[in-house]
C-alpha cells in the first residue's frame, strides 16, 4: 500500500482522528508521517503521551536520593530510569524488579499475557487456557451444586493435562 499524501513511499504508518465522533485513517509514509505529526503542538512523542497517561511519577512514589544502585550494564540508577519513562537496557528488569514489579501491578493487574501466541507453542498454550477455563466453569458448577457437570469438567481437566504431560496435541 502507498502512502496516501504522497503516493510514492510504502505506508508504514497508519494515522487515526477521531472529531466529533467521527473516525478517520490515513496511511502514511515515513516521512509524510513526521510532517503531519509535527502540525500536532509539541510533534508526537510516544513516550511522553504513555508516560502522561500513566502518570509514572505519581505511580513509582518517590523515589529517594538514597537508592545508590546502577545496572552494572548501562549505569542507569532508578531515577533516570523514572525521569525517561523507560529502562537502560534487559539488565535494568533484574536490578530494579521489585520496584518494577510495584509499578507495573498498578498500570497493568495481571502478569500474564492473553493475546496473540507463536504457533509454534499455539497448542500447548491453548489447551492450558482451555484447562483453566474448565477448572473455573468446574468451580463455578460446584458453587451452584451442579456436581455432574462439574464432574464433566474435572474430567475433561484430567484428560487434557493428561496430553499435556505426553507433549501431544489436542485432536
Amino acid at each position: 500500500m502507498l502512502c496516501e499524501k504522497c503516493g510514492l513511499q510504502p505506508a508504514t504508518v497508519r494515522v487515526v482522528q477521531v472529531e466529533n465522533g467521527f473516525k478517520t485513517e490515513i496511511n502514511l509514509c515515513q516521512g509524510c508521517a513526521q510532517s503531519y505529526s509535527s502540525g500536532f503542538v509539541g510533534g508526537f512523542d510516544l513516550q511522553n503521551i504513555l508516560a502522561n497517561m500513566f502518570d509514572l511519577p505519581k505511580m513509582w512514589g518517590k523515589v529517594t536520593a538514597v537508592d545508590d544502585r546502577r545496572c552494572p550494564t548501562c549505569g542507569s540508577t532508578l531515577q533516570d530510569i523514572q525521569k525517561r519513562a523507560q529502562l537502560g537496557c534487559s539488565d535494568c528488569y533484574d536490578v530494579y524488579r521489585s520496584e518494577l514489579d510495584t509499578l507495573l501491578r498498578r498500570i497493568h493487574p495481571t502478569n500474564r499475557h492473553v493475546g496473540k501466541i507463536p504457533a509454534v507453542s499455539h497448542a500447548k498454550v491453548r489447551m492450558q487456557r482451555q484447562i483453566e477455563e474448565y477448572r473455573r466453569k468446574m468451580e463455578e458448577c460446584v458453587q451452584t451444586e451442579r456436581f455432574e457437570e462439574a464432574a464433566h469438567y474435572r474430567d475433561e481437566v484430567r484428560r487434557l493435562e493428561k496430553l499435556l504431560a505426553e507433549g501431544a496435541d489436542e485432536s
